[in-house]
């Protein structure tokens, strides 16, 4: 048993990163990098969120401004 534990170590310690590409397994530093881009992200929300209320707030004046166009052009 101890001669096929050994091949079957060999080949995962050959083939460990084509394994991990084609399984789709994730490592620890992954794992890692997920970790920083949700922080990031999680970051950027709140500004984004204030830039859609500003957005809205100005196309809210600007069709309110083209509808008043439109009405003293009748």
């Amino acid at each position: 048993m101890k001669l096929i534990d050994d091949y079957v170590n060999e080949y995962i310690d050959r083939n460990m990163e084509y394994l991990i590409d084609e399984w789709g397994l994730a490592t620890q530093r992954d794992a890692t990098d997920f970790r920083k881009r949700i922080q990031r992200l999680e970051q950027e929300v709140h500004p984004l969120g204030e830039f859609e209320t500003l957005a809205s707030e100005r196309l809210s004046r600007l069709e309110a401004r083209l509808k008043k166009l439109k009405e003293e052009r009748l």
